[in-house]
C-alpha cells in the first residue's frame, strides 16, 4: 500500500515537472526582436495604415509602437496625422513618439501645435515636449560666428 502511494506520488511530481518544462520552453520560443518584426513584409503598410485608421484606439496602439520602437520611417505619415487629428491624447501620443525618435522635422511642426491648437491640454503637453527636446538638444544646433 505504501509502494503504491509512493509511486503515485513520484508520477504527479513528474507529470508536474514534464508540464513546466514544456510550458516555459514554449513561452521562450516566441521572442522574437523588434527587427524581425520591422522587416515583415506588410508591417509597415499595416502601421501606416492604422495611423490613419477611424478608430481612435487602433491609431492609439499604432502610435504607441512606432514611438516605442522608434521607427524612422513612419516619421513623416506621424507629422501627417499630427496636423489632421482631433483627439487631443492620439496628438499628444504622436508629440510623445516623435519626441522618441528624436525627429527635428517633428518637433518643429509640434512647435506649432504648441501655439495654435485648440485644446489646452494639447497646447501644455506640446509646449513641454518641445521645451524639453529643444534644452537636451540645444548643443547640435550650429552658431554662425
Amino acid at each position: 500500500m505504501k509502494m503504491r502511494l509512493f509511486a503515485a506520488k513520484n508520477y504527479s511530481t513528474m507529470i508536474v515537472l514534464i508540464l513546466f518544462t514544456l510550458m516555459i520552453s514554449t513561452t521562450m520560443a516566441q521572442n522574437h526582436k523588434v527587427n524581425d518584426l520591422s522587416n515583415h513584409k506588410y508591417a509597415k503598410q499595416n502601421l501606416i495604415t492604422a495611423i490613419h485608421s477611424q478608430n481612435t484606439g487602433v491609431r492609439e496602439s499604432a502610435v504607441y509602437l512606432a514611438g516605442k520602437y522608434r521607427f524612422i520611417d513612419l516619421e513623416d505619415e506621424l507629422i501627417n496625422q499630427l496636423k489632421v487629428e482631433s483627439n487631443p491624447d492620439v496628438k499628444i501620443l504622436i508629440g510623445l513618439a516623435l519626441f522618441r525618435m528624436n525627429s527635428e522635422k517633428g518637433m518643429t511642426e509640434l512647435k506649432a501645435v504648441s501655439i495654435y491648437d485648440k485644446s489646452l491640454k494639447v497646447k501644455q503637453m506640446s509646449r513641454a515636449i518641445c521645451k524639453d527636446y529643444f534644452e537636451n538638444n540645444s548643443d547640435k544646433k550650429v552658431t554662425a560666428q
